[in-house]
């Protein structure tokens, strides 16, 4: 893994739906990136090199004849924007990509070790207590060992 992101920051989205990206993120989506549909709400930024593998691994699986990975396939493609930052560090997000995560004005960044998330700020705090507990408690989500009782 070649770039880590870490940390939280609070940007709004401009009246053109541009979001400035911190600082510390800029120089991984230097050249590109691309905006995608994320888990639970939210809207990941990839590099291309990320990008590209998940794209992959989704090619790959979509010519096993599976149509539930072919539509997956389609939607990810679809559903995906080629963003390139401005000089003042800002990236357009698309309108279909507002409204799938919900965005309005104030958002949260998020480094998320291998990739970017971009919350709705109302949303971020919900989820962050959900994540916050799990790490007070991290017995109770870690995988069994083998021997293990359950």
């Amino acid at each position: 893994m070649e770039e880590l992101f870490v940390g939280q920051f609070e940007h709004a989205l401009d009246a053109k739906g541009r979001i400035v990206l911190p600082a510390s993120f800029r120089p991984s989506f230097d050249q590109s990136g691309f905006l995608i549909k994320g888990s639970e709400g939210c809207l990941a930024l990839l590099t291309p090199e990320r990008f590209r593998d998940i794209a992959q691994t989704m090619a790959s699986r979509s010519e096993e004849g599976d149509v539930r990975h072919r539509s997956a396939k389609r939607s990810f493609g679809a559903g995906a924007a080629h963003i390139l930052p401005d000089k003042q560090g800002r990236i357009a997000v698309p309108e279909d990509l507002r409204s799938f995560a919900h965005l309005e004005r104030e958002c949260v960044i998020v480094g998320v070790i291998d990739e970017v998330e971009i919350w709705d700020r109302s949303r971020w705090r919900e989820i962050t207590e959900v994540g916050d507990s799990l790490l007070e408690s991290p017995d109770e989500f870690a995988e069994p060992t083998v021997g293990d009782s359950q």
